[in-house]
């Protein structure tokens, strides 16, 4: 069994995915770290210079290529879901865990972050918000929805692991 986490930019995919990682016995894929190593490039000189579509091509052929592995949590980018076809295609060999949280504190955990180019923006809440309403109907389709507001990294991967 594989397990996806899915959710907005900063919300902890990536840290809650290698805790649980661990504590399953899993092996861990961050999907955009991947890609940054497949392109020997970062995600923001792949949206500078080939932009969004393109990158987005690059999240859909890495997830066909993650149809094989067993027992590995995949940590997504933000967004991988709203990609026609991505999400079926994640359901098809794991289970998807949302992790939820507010746009305030999303815009806390990313506020200083350079490193996330659909964020370059002047109004970063407004930015913010406007992505979430777009691919919230996605997130939801998760199989757990883990409200992660005022609970630490240990306390969500224990919940996860209680709810699987």
């Amino acid at each position: 069994m594989n397990l996806i986490m899915i959710g907005f930019m900063g919300v902890g995919k990536t840290t809650i995915g290698r805790k649980l990682a661990k504590r399953l016995g899993y092996h861990f894929l961050d999907m955009d770290e991947q890609i940054e190593n497949e392109q020997n490039r970062s995600i923001s000189e792949i949206f500078e210079n080939s932009g969004e579509d393109h990158f987005r091509q690059l999240e859909v052929k890495l997830l066909q290529k993650l149809s094989t592995v067993q027992n590995t949590v995949i940590a997504t980018g933000g967004g991988a879901v709203a990609t026609p076809g991505s999400l079926e295609l994640m359901k098809v060999y794991g289970r998807l865990i949302y992790l939820k949280t507010s746009v305030d504190e999303i815009v806390e955990r990313v506020k200083r972050s350079q490193h996330r180019p659909l964020l370059h923006a002047e109004d970063l809440e407004e930015r913010i918000s406007s992505l979430l309403v777009k691919r919230i109907p996605f997130y939801e389709q998760a199989d757990y929805i883990i409200e992660t507001k005022n609970l630490s990294p240990q306390r969500i991967t224990s919940l996860i692991i209680r709810n699987l």
